[in-house]
């Protein structure tokens, strides 16, 4: 019976191993609660980035369609300045549980820092994402009340979609593929969500090559001079040339200036570019002088940044000098935008311009706000009609544009200024042209812009 009884007594081993148990219970909670705390954002109480990227990676190599969404708000150091750092706060907590309760079973949430949150969507459709954001917008645009009932949040979104049926992406990916979506979005002052898009990506990955290889193209000599005839219409003979850039990389590689233009043209490298093609002209028209060749006038654009530059008329005359080209061969082409801030300035500019030989053209007249006011109160020796207008006059359903080009021409030659039209394509847009009374034409009918050496060989040698 005693020995029974001992039986059921707990041993000493026992006994020792219920302490270790506890403290390793109390071990292992608190090892928990540590992780916890290292992956929760402490404002909010949100993952963090850290946490999130990891439960995200997991998630979508499990099934990868999935959409990353990254919500920021406009201005926020406004918010914290006017409202002060507490109101923030609690704007940031409020948008965190409105986001939250919007989750589905798989879908994820962190703050990553100050007003940029993440979302891990299982959603591919843009207009469910889009819908299910807007909701969460909504929710939060009216935070502040009371005295500043009137002040709207305004949020920008950035997302970016994995999807078997289109394409997938890894999760790195998908958060580069967000930072560029939400600098897009970003430019637009109201609420907005912007999807990734591959040919956007594409175009901004040009974008950002052309910004950061220019002045190396420029030294490197990578723009090259291409030139397109123009054909006097009287008897068909070529009458003078259009100077047009061409970026060709040391591989082969063409940058077409659709490309480039637009950037230079709003960082101010085309200014430059300008200066650079002037020289290339005269360099050209240098070469035919000494290989006896009779050279003919060339037009080359001025943009209004480089035009108002200060010296511009004495670096311009430097350079002919330095090839010491005559100046009547050389076109000014200058749009008729130019002229909107100062016609009497610009006047004095041409004036002056002028008086040295060089000619002066107006380009892609017609294409927005040209006016005959303009046309009559500027001194210009050519006006190049846009291609639109030839578009718009070979049409059958209207004659009326052909009439307005008509009177436009004649206006023209009693202002004693030449007319090119741009754009001739076919057959029977030079014979609208020669008809109207048009003095020369440009376009692919006759030559598409080639190098200067091809014009050479076509053009110059046979004169």
């Amino acid at each position: 019976m005693e020995r029974q009884k001992r039986k059921k007594r707990p041993g000493k081993k026992m006994l020792f191993m219920i302490p270790l148990l506890f403290a390793g219970y109390r071990m292992w909670k608190n090892y928990r609660e540590m992780r916890n705390r290292a992956f929760s954002d402490s404002l909010t109480g949100s993952w963090n980035f850290e946490r999130f990227c990891q439960l995200a990676e997991e998630r979508s190599r499990k099934n990868p369609n999935c959409c990353i969404v990254c919500v920021n708000i406009h201005q926020f150091k406004f918010i914290n300045e006017i409202f002060g750092r507490e109101q923030a706060d609690r704007l940031l907590c409020h948008l965190k549980e409105e986001a939250e309760k919007t989750l589905r079973e798989g879908e994820l949430l962190c703050r990553e820092s100050a007003d940029f949150f993440y979302l891990f969507l299982r959603d591919t459709k843009e207009e469910k994402i889009k819908e299910r954001l807007e909701h969460i917008m909504e929710r939060v645009s009216g935070f502040f009340n009371g005295d500043h009932s009137d002040y709207r949040i305004l949020f920008y979104c950035g997302a970016a979609i994995s999807d078997e049926k289109r394409d997938v992406y890894a999760l790195h990916q998908m958060l580069t593929h967000v930072m560029f979506a939400l600098a897009k979005a970003r430019e637009i002052h109201q609420n907005n969500v912007w999807f990734f898009d591959t040919d956007l990506h594409k175009k901004e990955i040009m974008d950002n090559y052309v910004e950061g290889h220019m002045y190396q193209a420029l030294k490197d000599e990578e723009f090259k001079l291409y030139l397109q005839p123009k054909i006097d219409l009287r008897d068909n003979s070529i009458c003078g040339a259009e100077a047009l850039v061409r970026w060709i990389k040391k591989d082969g590689e063409v940058i077409f200036p659709g490309q480039f233009i637009p950037i230079f043209e709003k960082n101010g490298f085309c200014a430059r570019l300008d200066m650079y093609m002037v020289e290339c002209v005269c360099k050209e028209l240098r070469e035919w002088i000494d290989a006896g060749i009779e050279p003919i006038p060339i037009s080359i654009n001025q943009s209004k940044l480089v035009f108002y530059e200060k010296d511009y008329q004495e670096r311009l005359l430097r350079v002919l000098d330095k090839y010491r080209i005559p100046p009547n061969l050389i076109t000014l082409e200058i749009l008729e935008g130019i002229a909107l801030d100062n016609v009497e300035e610009l006047n004095r500019k041409i004036e002056s311009l002028q008086a040295k030989g060089i000619r002066i053209s107006m380009d892609d007249f017609g294409s927005g706000f040209s006016s005959l006011n303009t046309l009559g109160r500027l001194k210009i020796d050519e006006l190049k009609l846009d291609r639109g207008f030839l578009m718009e006059a070979s049409g059958e359903r209207d004659q009326r544009e052909k009439l307005i080009m008509e009177h436009i021409v004649m206006l023209a030659g009693k202002l004693q200024i030449q007319t090119v039209a741009e754009g001739v394509e076919t057959k029977e847009n030079d014979g609208l042209i020669k008809t109207i009374g048009c003095d020369c034409g440009q376009g692919y009918y006759y030559s598409r812009p080639i190098s200067a050496r091809e014009f050479t060989e076509k053009y110059m040698k046979k004169k």
